[in-house]
């Protein structure tokens, strides 16, 4: 919403009451006699003219006014513009500063502020009487009300005091949310619908918009208040107050959350919240639609799941490669006994017993609430505005750089290091802001030949190098056990030449193979598989490809960490060379 403010010029009047302010007297001035040998008509004419040029103005009066000394003592507080210091038990009194002042000030048990600036604190019912006996000595400059500081920080909500759930993951009265503005990063709820109208969401900024009433809009509408209620005084705060939201309606089937998940990546969006969750061998399409939203820079976050008390089974799309799964603690920071519990777990976020807004019916109609709900459904959002929050505070990062950056600035839980259970750790708003840039991890997603040859995902993914680009590509990537376990290149050979690889192994133990053009998976490549390089880490890898035919042929070139790789991330640098 723009306010627009308009000023208006009331001619004559307002002339007068410029030039009265003139005299300091509170009557008007005598116009006769004027300035130089100008008369007072013209004088006034004069005034007026600079009035409506907008050389003197109310506008201006203004602006100037926060430079004026203020006189506002405990007998005119409340009638003063600054009324709300009225309650105030402290005043500050300034004096012109010297002795004088010192020793007016001393007499009536005034506390300086600061050497030689002639201003002192007093309690309320001592500032009448110091007030007056700088007046009468001619000390007096300016008195006003010891106000408190309003600290930056999360705006307070009527449900500030049950959110200790935020608490968890960032200080509110010490770091503030970014201002939002219509090219903040765009955050896609992934839900059957919500209820625009419960007062968390009624000045939410939130698009797509659909109701179809309690029973299905109960779980999005706590989705949505959780990662984006503006704080106006109705409910909770967001972790992102205001945050840029569109509900991309999910449906109740594979089909129908695959396409909203690819809808959402099209629209641009930087994070899309996904707080459901599908059996890990089933709805494969929906994996094929997180990929094409990497492939489109969006980050995607998914719920762990909730069968960590009922078999533990593992959940798409949390275990997805490149998706950020995340698991639910308590109030203590201990996993929740519900939470899924998988070597794909990345980050952990409150999960039990967040207070967020509700939607139920009942005999009366329908009542929009709050209530404690626990769920990773309810943990996912906080990680989700988290990394829209980052994007924007961080725009030189790519989204798997956001994602990496999430959860190695986590607070660790648990066993020292990744677990099953916490993951990298707790979320952490504040480290998160000052963390390190993350590696880059450039080309995914680029797991299997499928995924960049244009079978699954298009387009193709470019060449990491072909005649025609220079002598030598040159590249730094990461790979991850749980969520990125290979990389994959393509290379083209020009003909009757020949290629060398390096791979340096900056962190963990590699292992490089080249693989036959008509390779389909690196997945036991059998015959398709040209040359491989395992050597024990540091050592660099390397292997030499010749093209014996007379036309140009591309292949396949995989990295992926060995068996002996220990822990769950890998550096390398790559660099190719033609010879």
């Amino acid at each position: 919403m723009v306010i627009r403010y308009h000023e208006r010029v009331c001619g004559l009047q307002t002339g007068m009451h410029l030039f009265e302010n003139q005299t300091g007297e509170g009557r008007p001035a005598r116009l006769a006699g004027g300035i130089g040998s100008l008369p007072g008509y013209l004088l006034l004419s004069v005034l007026l003219g600079l009035v409506f040029l907008g050389l003197v103005t109310g506008g201006n009066a203004r602006a100037s006014s926060g430079s004026q000394p203020p006189m506002i003592l405990p007998s005119n507080a409340s009638a003063s513009s600054t009324g709300a210091g009225a309650g105030s038990s402290g005043w500050i009194v300034g004096g012109i500063p010297g002795p004088t002042t010192d020793r007016i000030a001393e007499s009536v048990g005034a506390r300086e502020i600061g050497a030689r600036l002639g201003s002192y604190r007093v309690p309320r019912n001592r500032a009448n009487r110091l007030a007056s006996r700088l007046r009468s000595a001619g000390q007096l400059v300016y008195a006003e009300p010891d106000v408190p500081v309003t600290r930056s920080g999360y705006p307070t909500d009527k449900y500030s005091a049950e959110q200790w759930w935020l608490d968890r993951i960032v200080n509110p009265g010490d770091v503030t949310p970014p201002a939002v503005t219509g090219q903040s990063p765009l955050i896609a709820v992934v839900e059957e619908s919500l209820d625009p109208l419960h007062p968390d969401l009624l000045a939410a900024n939130l698009t797509g918009s659909k109701s179809l009433g309690p029973d299905a809009d109960w779980h999005g509408t706590a989705i949505a208040g959780i990662i984006g209620s503006p704080g106006e005084d109705q409910g909770i705060r967001g972790v992102w107050p205001g945050a840029r939201m569109q509900l991309f309606a999910s449906g109740l089937t594979c089909s129908t959350a695959s396409k909203a998940v690819t809808k959402a990546a099209n629209k641009g969006a930087a994070v899309i919240n996904m707080s459901y969750t599908l059996p890990a061998r089933s709805c494969f399409t929906h994996f094929v639609a997180t990929q094409y939203a990497v492939r489109k820079g969006s980050i995607p976050v998914a719920a762990a799941g909730n069968s960590g008390d009922s078999g533990n089974a593992p959940m798409r799309p949390a275990v997805d490669p490149h998706v950020i799964s995340v698991g639910a603690v308590d109030d203590k920071s201990v996993l929740a006994p519900f939470s899924t519990r998988n070597a794909g777990v990345d980050i952990v976020a409150p999960g039990a017993s967040v207070y967020a807004p509700n939607v139920r019916q009942n005999a009366g109609g329908i009542e929009r609430t709050w209530d404690y709900l626990s769920g990773t459904s309810f943990a996912a959002p906080m990680v989700s505005a988290t990394a829209a929050w980052l994007k924007q505070a961080r725009p030189e990062l790519g989204n798997l750089q956001i994602a990496s950056l999430l959860t190695s600035s986590a607070t660790d839980l648990g066993e020292p290091g990744r677990d099953s259970d916490y993951g990298e750790g707790l979320l952490s708003i504040e480290s998160s802001l000052t963390a390190p840039n993350p590696p880059l991890d450039p080309y995914e997603p680029n797991d299997d030949i499928k995924w960049i040859n244009g079978t699954l995902v298009k387009p193709k993914s470019p060449f990491l190098w072909k005649a025609g680009v220079g002598k030598r590509r040159l590249l730094n990537a990461t790979l991850s056990r749980a969520k990125d376990p290979a990389d994959v290149y393509r290379v083209m050979i020009p003909a009757r030449r020949r290629i060398v690889v390096n791979v340096g192994q900056l962190e963990g133990d590699i292992v490089l193979s080249a693989l036959k053009p008509q390779a389909k998976t690196i997945s036991k490549p059998g015959n398709n598989l040209i040359v491989r390089s395992n050597r024990p880490y540091p050592k660099t890898e390397g292997i030499v490809v010749r093209n014996l035919k007379k036309r140009a042929q591309t292949i396949w070139l995989a990295l992926a960490p060995s068996s002996t790789q220990a822990g769950n991330d890998t550096r390398y640098r790559i660099k190719v060379v033609r010879r």
